[in-house]
């Protein structure tokens, strides 16, 4: 797309490449040089002449450290945008796919943000594995062929993909230096894994994540820290803590803990700082030796159960309804790929996995031949389970089967052509929009 220039001891700006057309054909005049960052070089024609050029374009960039690249991902989410956010800084290059408003991608050159080694690092495959596959397949299709080599579930894949791109997305947020472009860039090409995430959720998130860790790191300043145990389990601790708890034997650091436990390394700083917290581990900058193996206690008394809720009767069959219209759609364009058996076997292993979400709606449920979920059951487990769904049980419900809805569309999204993904996604928005009318 642009390119390189040098600027040499002289102070002269120096084409790299002069073969083919000058890309400053066309820009003759005179130029005012603005202030910037050191990173960033930009020129302004004075006087204006105007014009415009083909996309895709450069049609803002600034200085990563002068403005919050979190404002300005929010206003590309208000005004539904659709481009590319490209940041580049001493690390590396990184950019989210956005399509109006919401990210549907997102690349790295950072290695350690590769789908390869996030599948490591998260546990879902080993090393030997991935580099086995990487002899074979480029790196853009490793998750498939991971999945096509039985080395790894779908639901897994789409997990792991939204994991990538969630923390690439986080990396752009939290990025301090550098410089940043905003690209008028159609996204309409598969370079990838398909996959829609709601901008403003993963603002919040990362939001969250910015003050949460600077708290965690006043007690745990990197994840090289080794981490011992203190005392057995209590009984009262969350899932994650009572498994962390038992794997602690003071030669695994933080993040070796977070690898082992499959948990992200904010997910296991937060898990190991409430350890910490709560007396039951102690941090060393050395491995210590393994205490005695103790197996977590069980809690003397059951937690009392929390007083039976008055609700008001809430009627979720429109939302299944609707919901379920979607997954038919979505399964009747990947059967006329003659892919629908395994594209429902694959969907029907995550939701016996609760891979796709916690909600208890969804236990014991699986897809039937057309794509749709039993509406009977759907609404009998929403009954019975409604005092688990919080305040809100209706949202609670839409938001399990969007869940499910977007695993679903990332399947299609692999197996289906561009064009006809698009036409999907298109289709399946329509849809979404009725539960919105009044």
């Amino acid at each position: 797309m642009s390119q390189r220039f040098r600027i040499d001891g002289a102070a002269h700006l120096v084409p790299e490449d002069r073969t083919g057309i000058p890309a400053l054909a066309g820009r003759s005049g005179t130029y005012a040089l603005m202030p910037t960052a050191p990173d960033l070089l930009v020129f302004s024609r004075t006087p204006p002449e105007g014009g415009s050029i083909p996309t895709p374009r450069v049609v803002l960039a600034g200085d990563a450290g002068g403005f919050p690249l979190s404002d300005l991902i929010a206003f590309l989410s208000q005004s539904r945008w659709s481009g590319v956010v490209r940041v580049h800084t001493p690390g590396g290059e990184r950019s989210l796919m956005i399509r109006e408003g919401e990210v549907r991608g997102a690349t790295s050159e950072e290695p350690a943000d590769r789908l390869g080694e996030v599948l490591v690092r998260l546990g879902y495959v080993d090393r030997a594995q991935v580099e086995a596959v990487l002899r074979e397949q480029s790196a853009s299709k490793i998750g498939r062929a991971l999945v096509e080599k039985g080395l790894l579930q779908a639901h897994d894949l789409f997990k792991c993909v939204t994991h990538q791109v969630s923390e690439i997305f986080h990396a752009i947020v939290l990025c301090r230096e550098g410089a940043f472009f905003l690209i008028d860039q159609p996204v309409d090409e598969k370079t990838g894994h398909s996959i829609q995430l709601s901008t403003q959720s993963l603002l919040m998130d990362s939001i969250r994540k910015i003050d949460e860790l600077a708290h965690f790191r006043k007690r745990i300043p990197h994840g090289r820290m080794y981490v011992a145990r203190k005392r057995p389990s209590d009984g009262k601790l969350e899932e994650d803590e009572d498994r962390v708890l038992t794997m602690l034997d003071g030669r695994r650091t933080v993040l070796e803990l977070g690898h082992a436990a499959r948990l992200s390394e904010f997910d296991i700083t937060k898990v190991v700082f409430r350890l910490l917290e709560g007396g039951f581990a102690a941090l060393s900058d050395k491995p210590v030796g393994a205490p005695a193996a103790a197996a977590p206690e069980k809690a003397a008394t059951q937690r009392a159960r929390p007083a039976a809720r008055v609700v008001a009767p809430v009627d979720a069959r429109p939302v299944a309804r609707v919901f379920n219209f979607i997954f038919r759609e979505i399964s009747d364009e990947v059967a006329r790929q003659g892919m629908d058996r395994e594209f429902i076997a694959a969907a029907n292993a995550a939701l016996t996995g609760q891979a796709l979400s916690s909600s208890p709606v969804l236990e014991g449920l699986a897809f039937a031949a057309d794509g749709s979920l039993p509406e009977g059951r759907l609404m009998e487990a929403f009954d019975r389970h409604r005092d688990q769904l919080g305040s809100e049980p209706l949202a609670s419900f839409r938001q399990a089967l969007s869940d499910v809805m977007f695993f679903l569309l990332f399947q299609a999204g692999e197996l289906l052509e561009s064009r006809a993904d698009e036409d999907l996604a298109r289709r399946v928005k329509e849809l979404l929009a009725t539960l919105e009318a009044p």
